[in-house]
């Protein structure tokens, strides 16, 4: 990554982050991902060597920390105060995109194991039954993976073999269709509704599932853009304001328009 090229504090900060891979690693530490594997796991199309590459790119600028482990052990990576402080502004980026540019996932961009990866990240521990809990996942169509949700304790391990046990649950469904549910652009009653999701088991676990999991973090920003968006197609509606009309205006005032939308962005975090 190349040296920036203008005295600005724009141009150093995206010549820190502005490339493919290294806001997705925040996003993982920053939801709690700390061992190489793990990460790894979050970013399964991110080669190996890569992420090595930018974590010790991201070790060198002072945003991650790296524990040494005892003989045996994977190293530990975490945050540190600047990293920390970096990762709400990742999240002000995908709160944007999600308002502005977000749609369906495109064939390219399901992938079944990582779908249910991020099923893990996203449970509410609080919430999770109390007794141990086996979900089997058959997910089909682009992406299609069939795995497992070890549910124990308050914490949830994806399984790609059956854990040994019978399955409490089964849910079917497109990896697509799950997708849109998981990140909040369909209700699970919708998908039901329609037939794009069929689950087996207990009606108080059925009922439950969706319950289990956090899928609102971008859904203010979400309905937001699909009310432009209506708004848009009516004749009479209001044009958006312009980034010239904006951040001109912000600067004067002495507050970066981004800093006006971090508490907010940081409330809608996942645990």
């Amino acid at each position: 990554m190349g040296r920036h090229v203008e005295y600005c504090p724009i141009a150093l900060g995206v010549e820190i982050v502005g490339d493919r891979w290294t806001p997705l690693v925040i996003r993982e530490l920053g939801v709690g991902a700390s061992g190489f594997n793990e990460i790894h796991r979050g970013l399964p199309r991110l080669s190996r060597t890569l992420l090595a590459q930018r974590l010790r790119m991201l070790e060198r600028r002072g945003l991650v920390r790296r524990a040494p482990a005892p003989r045996g052990q994977q190293v530990r990576y975490s945050l540190t105060e600047a990293g920390q402080a970096l990762s709400p502004v990742v999240w002000a980026i995908g709160q944007w995109a999600a308002e502005w540019m977000f749609g369906d996932p495109t064939d390219e961009e399901c992938d079944g194991l990582g779908l249910m990866w991020r099923l893990h990240q996203c449970a509410i521990a609080g919430v999770l039954p109390e007794r141990r809990t086996v979900v089997h996942l058959v997910l089909t169509g682009a992406g299609a993976a069939e795995g497992w949700l070890d549910i124990d304790d308050g914490a949830v391990t994806v399984c790609r073999e059956a854990p040994g046990r019978d399955d409490d649950l089964t849910l079917e469904a497109e990896t697509a269709h799950l997708l849109r549910w998981l990140m909040g652009m369909a209700s699970f009653r919708e998908l039901r509704t329609n037939g794009q999701v069929r689950m087996l088991g207990p009606a108080g676990l059925v009922r439950e599932f969706p319950d289990w999991f956090n899928t609102g973090v971008f859904a203010e920003s979400l309905g937001r853009g699909r009310q432009r968006r209506t708004q848009t197609s009516a004749p009479s509606a209001p044009s958006a304001p312009s980034a010239r009309d904006v951040v001109p205006a912000a600067v004067r005032q002495g507050v970066p328009a981004a800093q006006e939308t971090l508490p907010a962005v940081q409330e809608a975090l996942p645990a």
